[in-house]
């Protein structure tokens, strides 16, 4: 079984505007061949989030629906992590809520995950096909967050923050047991702990659209980003990652 893991934050405005969840789901119960469950992660959302997802859940009662939900935002990676290790698949998906990423990708990182432990969507790698992009500041900040990532913790690609990624559920839980970063520079986390960890990695270019909506804050989620880079280094140097995370 696949496993789809998807975190929530605030996200009633964009999914009663749009019915890109609907649309995702009748893709997936059409397009893939093999059984999945959605799990669905709630970060501590203050609009009416969990109860469009409950919607979705007694909507499409006929495949597994997971629903992790907490009161208190704690951040992106804290939603991913409980949704991960929440999740029965033997393989597992992870993608963004807005569906920025084409589905149809999801046939090529599936098939990667026979060969590979974890596969990493790119808005940067050269074969990827944008079909509308995000603001200059915000690619400037990217690229310069990932640049720095890379040098920080001595990584080699060439999108970080990427919400699509896929992993086989061995490799995903062992990550993600260790995980101890919250908010956005989880994924730098995610990717540095499976390289020590001795995980295959591959990026894949991805066909991906713009939406507009998205809860980061640029500056400030950078600045809380790049002040995460050195927590990881703490915690693999004084190994903190050897022991058990809250």
């Amino acid at each position: 079984m696949l496993s789809v893991v998807i975190p929530f934050y605030n996200e009633e405005k964009r999914m009663k505007s749009e019915s890109r969840m609907t649309t995702a789901i009748d893709y997936m119960l059409k397009e893939l061949k093999d059984p999945f469950e959605l799990v669905l992660a709630n970060d501590g959302s203050t609009d009416n989030t969990i109860n469009l997802l409950e919607d979705l859940k007694n909507q499409y009662s006929d495949i597994p629906i997971q629903i992790v939900s907490y009161s208190q935002n704690q951040g992106k990676g804290h939603a991913v992590k409980l949704g991960v290790l929440a999740s029965k698949g033997g393989k597992i998906i992870v993608m963004d809520a807005d569906i920025s990423i084409d589905l149809a990708e999801m046939h090529k990182f599936i098939k990667e995950l026979d060969e590979y432990d974890i596969v990493i969507g790119s808005k940067k790698h050269f074969l990827t096909q944008t079909k509308k992009s995000q603001n200059a500041p915000r690619r400037i900040l990217g690229k310069g967050y990932t640049l720095i990532t890379n040098i920080f913790l001595g990584l080699n690609f060439t999108d970080i923050t990427c919400g699509f990624k896929g992993f086989k559920a061995n490799a995903a839980k062992s990550v993600f047991e260790k995980q101890r970063i919250n908010r956005f520079a989880y994924d730098s986390e995610t990717l540095f702990l499976a390289k020590k960890l001795g995980f295959s990695i591959k990026e894949l270019p991805v066909s991906w659209y713009h939406i507009e909506g998205s809860t980061v804050s640029t500056i400030i989620d950078t600045w809380r980003s790049s002040k995460d880079l050195a927590s990881i280094l703490f915690n693999y140097y004084y190994g903190n990652y050897n022991k058990k995370a809250k």
